[in-house]
């Protein structure tokens, strides 16, 4: 099977859509032909240049594109690539990763329209939190999102929680199939210089609490800091960068907090020291904006305990929910995280199946909606 994947970014670009593009793309590329088609993320001044590489059997190509506008990136030149692959390379299905506005170029496309179409939908455009600006764009974008929608085959969304509470996605609902999506198995082989590093981190704390994730509105980091000044005896350390930094950092100076850190960016390396040493990952995000939790995925990976809030419509609490490592807290609750903190950190779990979180069980479930389209 040729299968086209039309995806937003790519890694090195390093976001849980994008590192879940590039699993399912080298599973699918061990049986099939897979080319992705996303976004140059590398920009320079208003816009990226055209690259094309292979990597690990995937046929990669990283169009020119307009840096991004509320978000979204422009691929320049998208309906003559589309157009040359299928020619080209006789595609059988075109893959489309949403949210991504490019792609509705596609609809101008007779060729594309030909072929086709399953959606990956990764999470809404808008949700409570979002920006009014961003609110008001959607409006009138989204008469374009129902076009894509009606001219799919088949929608995928990783769990029902999240369907259930999608406002886009409730006209389609003859559509959708659930997927969970899945990681790769990595390597846990952490070298002894950076586990050191990563139990100094920790120092003689009695929890060891880690979180990783974009220092953005909807993952509620502040509540991390109210729970380090309500548990002095916790270490609560956050990996990540973002448009928030500045402002968590003043919070954690003003309270006088000193177990409470904001490590920033760290390799790959260091980062999986502190995830393999800590007591209990914890994702306390507060908006469907966190559709489902990929760094959870990750974590289980390591058998480590997973804490979330139990917000409803995010995919994060039926992760929770498939696994004995897992548990939920109530929603911007600080004194029931804490005391879930106390609990979750010196209680024993079971290890589990986590199959259903790998890769391979999502590139197969997917394989069988692809026969089922194409037939």
């Amino acid at each position: 099977m040729k299968i086209l994947h039309f995806g937003k970014f790519y890694p090195p670009f390093n976001g849980g859509m994008e590192i879940y593009l590039r699993d399912l793309a080298e599973q699918q590329s061990q049986k099939h032909e897979v080319t992705a088609l996303v976004h140059n993320h590398n920009f320079k001044t208003i816009k990226s240049d055209t690259l094309t590489e292979t990597i690990n059997n995937v046929d990669i190509i990283r169009k020119k594109t307009l840096k991004p506008i509320l978000f979204t990136p422009i691929m320049l030149g998208a309906n003559k690539s589309v157009s040359k692959l299928i020619d080209e390379n006789k595609v059988d299905v075109i893959h489309i990763s949403w949210p991504n506005p490019s792609a509705l170029l596609m609809l101008l496309n007779k060729k594309a329209k030909a072929k086709p179409w399953i959606i990956q939908w990764q999470s809404d455009m808008v949700t409570d939190h979002s920006s009014w600006l961003l609110k008001l764009a959607y409006k009138f974008f989204r008469p374009l999102e129902k076009m894509i929608l009606k001219r799919s085959n088949v929608i995928i969304a990783s769990t029902e929680e999240y369907f259930k509470h999608s406002i886009a996605l409730k006209d389609f609902k003859e559509k959708c199939k659930f997927v969970p999506l899945g990681i790769k198995n990595t390597s846990t082989l952490i070298n002894a210089q950076d586990q050191q590093w990563a139990n100094e981190m920790w120092g003689d704390a009695q929890y060891k609490i880690y979180n990783i994730g974009r220092l953005t509105f909807y993952k509620n980091h502040q509540i991390l800091i109210k729970a380090a000044k309500m548990l002095p005896d916790a270490k609560f350390i956050i990996t990540g960068s973002g448009e928030l930094e500045a402002e968590l950092k003043q919070q954690i100076q003003s309270k006088g907090l000193d177990n409470i850190i904001l490590t920033g960016g760290l390799d790959d390396n260091k980062l999986k020291a502190l995830l393999s040493s800590c007591d209990v990952f914890c994702l306390p995000s507060n908006d469907r904006a966190e559709s489902y939790g990929m760094v959870l995925l990750e974590a289980l990976n390591l058998n480590k305990k997973i804490l979330v809030s139990d917000l409803q419509g995010s995919g994060m609490k039926w992760i929770a929910s498939q696994t004995p490592l897992g548990m939920t807290f109530e929603n911007d609750n600080c004194s029931d995280l804490i005391e879930k903190i106390k609990h979750h950190s010196i209680n024993s779990a079971d290890s589990f199946d986590n199959s259903i979180f790998h890769i391979k069980h999502c590139s197969d479930e997917i394989d069988k909606l692809y026969q089922s389209i194409i037939k």
